[in-house]
């Protein structure tokens, strides 16, 4: 009897330890439907011309710097040669004017010397007028000289600096000339073809990172509480219904707005809801840009 007794309650304890485990399963926030996304980037023209080369087509995948198009740069090569032969030429320039600044001080300083002795002589009537007045013009002469030779190597040196900086201004356009991808993702779209004209800002290709997947959804206020960021999030798609796709709450909106009409909920009324976006790792790529998903939030 005894025994029977102590079975019994073995049996009920077990009943008691599924119910409340049962018990503590974590309850549905949210269930809902909505599309996924990616986040997509639109490599634009820095400047105008004529594309000729363009190294991708849509749904290739790209890494980050590679080139994705080429605009026309002879007339820019032309004009950068063109400042490198004249840089060149005004280096040589730059070399005569220094000699002859060189030259113009030695002259100034040994004029400015001997102006320097005879007045000192004329202030003691050792010389005559005559001889300080052509010393003091000499002495000026030689003044006047010398800064204008430093003044001309100045400009020159000035000039060189400006033409330097015109063969950066055309370093800096034929880098432009190459449209490279700014990170590693799919083409989903190019707007240009060999031989048309690019403009500065226009689209050349569109590209989105489909390793990382995201999906809005839209909750009441009652279960915003119940939600954190980095909270886990199961997705389902139509495609592989028992497949369960594990994401995470990376942003929450702070400002209330109406139920967008195209997202469906079990509740179809309209009301106010908060936005909460859910990035999804697709490293496989299963998951495409608009495909519809099932989302669940514990």
């Amino acid at each position: 009897m005894n025994r029977n007794y102590r079975l019994a309650a073995s049996m009920l304890l077990s009943v008691a330890v599924v119910l409340g485990s049962c018990s503590k399963k974590p309850k549905t926030v949210f269930e809902g439907s909505s599309t996924l996304e990616a986040t997509e980037i639109v490599v634009s023209a820095k400047t105008a011309g004529t594309v000729v080369h363009m190294a991708v087509e849509e749904g290739d995948t790209v890494q980050a710097g590679q080139v994705i198009a080429r605009i026309e740069t002879e007339k820019t090569e032309l004009q950068k040669k063109q400042l490198a032969a004249g840089l060149a030429e005004l280096r040589l320039n730059i070399r005569n004017a220094e000699r002859a600044a060189a030259l113009a001080k030695e002259t100034f300083d040994a004029a400015e010397k001997k102006f320097n002795r005879i007045g000192s002589l004329h202030d003691e009537n050792s010389v005559s007028q005559q001889q300080y007045e052509d010393v003091e013009t000499a002495h000026l002469a030689a003044k006047t000289q010398n800064e204008n030779a430093a003044t001309s190597l100045q400009a020159l040196r000035a000039r060189e600096e400006q033409v330097r900086a015109q063969i950066e201004l055309a370093d800096s356009q034929l880098r432009d000339a190459e449209i490279t991808a700014p990170i590693r993702g799919t083409v989903l779209q190019t707007y240009v073809d060999r031989g048309e004209m690019a403009r500065p800002a226009g689209p050349v290709a569109s590209l989105a990172d489909l390793t990382r997947m995201w999906i809005k959804i839209y909750i009441k206020e009652e279960a915003l509480g119940k939600i954190r960021l980095n909270n886990e999030a199961e997705l389902r798609i139509g495609s592989d219904p028992e497949r369960v796709f594990k994401g995470r709450v990376s942003w929450i909106s702070s400002k209330a707005e109406f139920t967008p009409k195209m997202v469906q909920t079990k509740d179809a009324r309209s009301d106010l809801v908060y936005a909460v976006k859910i990035q999804i790792p697709n490293p496989d790529g299963v998951l495409k840009i608009g495909m519809p998903a099932d989302v669940v939030l514990r």
